[in-house]
This record gives structure tokens, sequence and C-alpha cells, in this order.
């Protein structure tokens, strides 16, 4: 519901209890005149009642003031009782516990009081038997109620209001407890929605740094060979210069293809190929021409293998090789690759690890996020150093 219709549904109810609470009060100093009470006992009657039928405007936010000011009339006067329940209505939505039982029994105290004048009254000029009517020719129907009739009916009355004002405040609270999970959910939708792209970023740095560091690290091997060979022929400063400026062009193309995959804009190409298992010959023939020494195995069987599990072996092998060139560039590497459609790929990178090159640089996180990368696709991988060597062991589903 729009808080324009709120507002006018609340208002349209504060004018029907407004009208209410006055008819019955004009209603019960009619009946009340009619019967002999004293003027200025209906007056006063009158008049508080009719201050509290007005106060019923504000017995949201004054509920306390508005009800105590609907008891008193009908207590000590001949009047009617019927603001007294309406404020108990809205005292009744939020109160609770003692404080409910006592504004409860205020209003059945005051309900009770004004149902025993209205029983002490000819039959005629009762609202409790307000259908008998006076046929001329016959006496004034004046037969007596039970003592207990108007503590009876005051009861039921307020039990009635009390209920619903209970039902008004489940209402209130299930629509509120709707909203709370409303915002929680929204809350945790943005909560997921921060840690999806929290994720996303850590792959795009992940993926950038396995694209790119095999290259950058072939570049500044290369480059510190051209330093310390200065005075070679022409010829082979030629080579690796051409060597030098290949590199930098694939990683170049490597960068742009990372960012056409981010834009949505390319999903591989042509080059595909050369980043999965078919692509680690290419790998290790460029190490080779960076001067490192490498012995590649592989015996897997034809096939086609998954896209996922061909793609993170390529990974897996250069960053074996990015490692072997930051950290023992000296060290011969082994690599051992196998696999078929029944037993997955296998792969182990062996290198014997340096004692006299310095540790090259790098953001150590290779590795770990390799192992994320093959926990993704199902597989697994482990390092560990023993007996001098420094040793990559991995395993991924063939059709991953």
């Amino acid at each position: 519901m729009t808080t324009t219709a709120a507002t006018v549904r609340r208002r349209a109810w504060t004018v029907g209890a407004v009208t209410l609470s006055l008819f019955c009060t004009f209603m019960a100093a009619g009946l009340a005149g009619t019967s002999g009470t004293p003027v200025w006992n209906v007056a006063l009657g009158v008049v508080l009642n009719v201050a509290a039928a007005i106060a019923l405007i504000w017995r949201h936010d004054k509920p306390w003031i508005v009800l105590a000011m609907a008891v008193v009339g009908p207590l000590f006067f001949a009047t009617d009782a019927t603001a007294a329940l309406i404020a108990l209505y809205a005292v009744g939505v939020f109160a609770r516990g003692r404080t409910l039982a006592g504004a409860a029994v205020a209003v059945y105290l005051a309900c009770a009081i004004s149902l025993a004048y209205d029983a002490g009254r000819r039959r005629d000029y009762s609202a409790l038997t307000i259908g008998v009517k006076h046929v001329e020719g016959t006496p004034p129907p004046t037969w007596p109620l039970p003592w207990w009739l108007p503590w009876l009916v005051a009861a039921v009355l307020v039990a009635v209001v009390l209920a619903l004002s209970q039902l008004r405040r489940t209402k209130s609270d299930l629509v509120v407890a709707v909203q709370s999970r409303d915002q929680a959910t929204a809350q945790s939708q943005r909560l997921h929605e921060d840690m999806l792209i929290q994720q996303e970023r850590s792959r795009i740095a992940r993926d950038m740094h396995d694209t790119l560091a095999a290259g950058l690290s072939r570049i500044s091997l290369l480059a510190g060979g051209l330093q310390v060979g200065s005075n070679d022929g022409p010829e082979k400063i030629s080579n690796t210069s051409a060597l030098i400026r290949s590199t930098a062009h694939e990683s170049l193309d490597e960068l742009k293809r990372i960012i056409g995959v981010l834009r949505g804009s390319d999903t591989g190409g042509e080059d595909a190929g050369r980043r999965s298992i078919a692509g680690i010959g290419d790998l290790v023939d460029a190490a080779r021409s960076a001067g490192c020494r490498v012995t590649l195995v592989q015996d897997i069987h034809p096939g086609v293998v998954g896209d996922l599990t061909s793609h993170t072996a390529y990974r897996i092998v250069q960053e074996a090789l990015t490692n072997s060139q930051k950290h023992a560039p000296s060290s011969p590497l082994h690599i051992t690759a196998s696999g078929a459609d029944t037993d997955g790929i296998s792969l182990t990178v062996r290198n014997h690890m340096s004692s006299t090159s310095p540790p090259g640089p790098g953001s150590r996180t290779g590795l770990a996020g390799l192992a994320e990368q093959a926990h993704n696709a199902g597989g697994w991988v482990r390092w560990t150093a023993l007996g001098g060597e420094f040793i990559v062991t991995a395993w991924l589903p063939w059709y991953s």
C-alpha cells in the first residue's frame, strides 16, 4: 500500500471513530435524560465524552492521555464508554503485559458502570434492551435485569476490542518482520555481489600474473644475457633482440586477449590452441631460446581434452618455467605430462634448487593461484622441496 493510500485510510478510520463516539454519546444522553437522570449529570457526561471523542484524533500519537480522558466520563457520570473502547484498541496495538492489563481493567470498569446506569432505566430507554417498545395503554416496561448482565456485556466488549488490537499488532509485527527479512536479503545480496566482484578481481589479477609473468621474465633474462654478452657478434645480438621483441609482442597480444575476454568481445580466437596442452611444446621451445635447459616428456593419448583442464595444464607448465627462470636459471628443468581419458592428466615438474643465484622478484602467489584453478577444474596442485629439488605435481580430470 502506498503512503498516500495509507494516510487516506487512517484518516477515514479516525473520522469514523470520532463520529461513532459522538453518536453514542448523544444517544446515551437522550436515553438518560428521558429516564429521569439529573440534568447536571447528563451535561457533565456529554462534555467529557465530546472532549474524549475529539481527542480520538490523536489516539495513536498520545494514546495514554486519550485513554484517560475517555474513561473519566463513564466512570463518574451516566454517559457512554465507546470512546474508551476505541482508545483501548489504540493502546492494545503497542502495549503489553501489566500495562495493557491495567488499561483493560480501567476500560472494563468504565463500560460496566455505564451499562449499570443503562440497566436501571426503563426497558424501552435502555441500550441493553433497545428493541423493546412501549405500547400505549399498557404499563411501562420496567422489569429488572440480572445484576451481572452489565458486567458480562462489558467483559465481552473489552475482550473483543483486545482481540482485535492483538490481531492488528500481530499483523504489524508480520509486516515489520517481512520488511526486515527483505532488508536482510538485500544486504546479503549486496555482500554476495561484493564477494563475487572481489573474487573476479582476484581471478583477473591471477590470470594477468600467469599470462605475463613468463613473458616478462623471459624478456628480463634475455635482456640480462644481452647486457652480459655485449661483446658477442652482431648476429647473436640481433637474434637476441629479435627474440626480446617477439616475446614482448606475444605478451602484449596476451594482455589484449585478456582485456577482450573481460569485455566480452573475445573468447580466445585462433590463439586459443597455444594456451592449451598443445601449446606446451611452444612454451618449452621459447624457454630454450631464452637459455633454459628444459627436458619435456609427453605421453598423452589422443583425444579431446576439456578446455578448463587443457588451459590449467598449460598454466602449470608456464608457471613452472617462469619460476625456474626467476629462481634457478642455471638449473635443468624436467617436465613430464601424461594422461588418458580414463586416468586424467598428470603433470610433474622438477628442477634443482640453486644455492648461488639469488631468488628473483615475484608475487609468491603463482602456485597458490594455480592450486585454486586446479581445484575449480576438479583436480589439485601440490609442491614441495625434496632432496635439493623443487617438485610440482598436479592431477586434472580429462573432461573438465
